[in-house]
């Protein structure tokens, strides 16, 4: 069983939306099994975007299969007590899941979530988006930085690609990152407006914790999927 999560402690990178698209993609594309932790308080985006979803699916055909969606387990209590036992069972799920996806909120404290599933060694891979800035740049060189330190395997791609810039400053970057010790995807995702729900039927909404429109989010953005493939060992 792999678990993962795309992380950052910066707001408003789309950490929570990669994560929702890799489950997605998992479990619908791949066919695998996967469960998602959402570990987001007190926002819990991915636990409001399912049950959105399922007012919509439910208002257009009364027999909607639940079982068919992966489940989205949400984590109210947040004590580092219960955040401990939960990383002790993780282990147990081997059997009944192929991958867990958790998402976490933007915050790399002691007792936050994510920083306690590192130093219980649960996640196999935490997946930070870089942006082509100086200061987010040097950030999310110091988050990577820190996991390292703690023994915490990680893969950094560059996000919000808008394809004006040099080849050559990716480059540049990527070897500052490699220099570092830090691996780096070779996919890139570019800056997409498409990447929003459509809940009003008359189009197929890209985000979706309930199917992955892999045809259209190859058309809209290639990026992503060969980021999954890569961070999965595919191709």
């Amino acid at each position: 069983m792999q678990v993962i999560s795309f992380f950052t402690a910066k707001g408003g990178t789309g950490k929570t939306t990669f994560n929702m698209l890799l489950a997605s993609y998992l479990k619908y594309q791949l066919e695998k099994r996967v469960a998602l932790l959402d570990f987001d308080a007190p926002e819990y985006n991915l636990t409001f975007c399912r049950k959105r979803e399922l007012e919509f699916l439910k208002s257009q055909d009364n027999e909607v299969d639940e079982s068919a969606f992966y489940p989205i387990m949400t984590v109210q209590d947040l004590s580092v007590g219960n955040l401990e036992a939960i990383a002790k069972q993780i282990p147990t799920l081997e059997k009944t899941f192929d991958y867990l996806v958790m998402d976490f909120k933007g915050s790399l404290q002691k007792g936050d979530p994510v920083t306690i599933m590192t130093r219980f060694q649960v996640l196999n891979k935490v997946v930070i988006p870089v942006e082509l800035d100086p200061m987010i740049i040097a950030s999310m060189k110091s988050l990577a930085i820190t996991f390292k330190a703690h023994r915490q395997d990680t893969l950094l791609f560059f996000n919000r690609v808008h394809g004006k810039e040099r080849a050559s400053q990716y480059d540049a970057v990527r070897s500052w990152f490699e220099e570092q010790g830090c691996k780096v995807a070779k996919s890139q995702v570019k800056t997409s407006i498409g990447m929003k729900r459509e809940l009003n039927g008359q189009e197929s909404f890209l985000r979706s914790t309930t199917c992955f429109q892999t045809k259209a989010i190859q058309k809209v953005n290639p990026g992503i999927i060969g980021l999954f493939n890569e961070l999965l060992g595919y191709g």
